[in-house]
């Protein structure tokens, strides 16, 4: 019978370390259809839609509208976090109504956003200009910085390496 409830509580922790960092709520909201690469052929057609992406930070302004993110979108992992090794699809803008200290949201670090498809908007890019996709955050999860490729819990014994940054 103990091993009843041993076996219940690791499932539920299990579930637990595998979830996203977005919220149920806002999850629900999100149209799991729109991926990004229909998303970028034309924003203008999914505005007021919800979409889930992730990327790392190129750069953060504050500007007088709110904060200004301009994000290179990654493929994710179960749990949402960029994944930086694959193919990115491009860059894509968040633009958040409140202050973000850009010093924490600061270039290379990882971000997955929830956000409403604003539609787009070309800022220049070097002399070229670019047409980003733009979404007004509904939920944003900063990731810790330093990979973060480690398992939540680990279950065994011996010994093992890892590898540094």
């Amino acid at each position: 019978m103990r091993w009843h409830w041993l076996i219940v509580l690791a499932s539920l922790l299990g579930c637990v370390a595998c979830g996203s960092v977005i919220s149920p709520q806002v999850q629900s909201l999100a149209d799991p259809e729109l991926s990004y690469a229909k998303l970028t052929s034309n924003p203008e057609a999914y505005v007021g839609k919800v979409v889930i992406i992730a990327g790392t930070i190129i750069e953060a302004v504050n500007t007088p509208e709110g904060t200004r993110l301009v994000l290179l979108q990654y493929p994710t992992n179960r749990r949402g976090r960029p994944q930086t090794d694959a193919s990115s699809g491009g860059r894509f803008l968040v633009l958040a109504p409140e202050y973000l200290e850009t010093a924490i949201y600061r270039s290379g670090r990882a971000l997955t956003v929830a956000g409403e498809v604003r539609g787009q908007r070309e800022l220049p890019i070097g002399e070229i200009v670019y047409h980003y996709p733009l979404l007004a955050p509904r939920d944003m999860y900063l990731w810790p910085e330093g990979g973060g490729s480690s398992p939540l819990f680990h279950l065994g014994y011996g010994f093992g390496f890892s590898k540094s940054l």
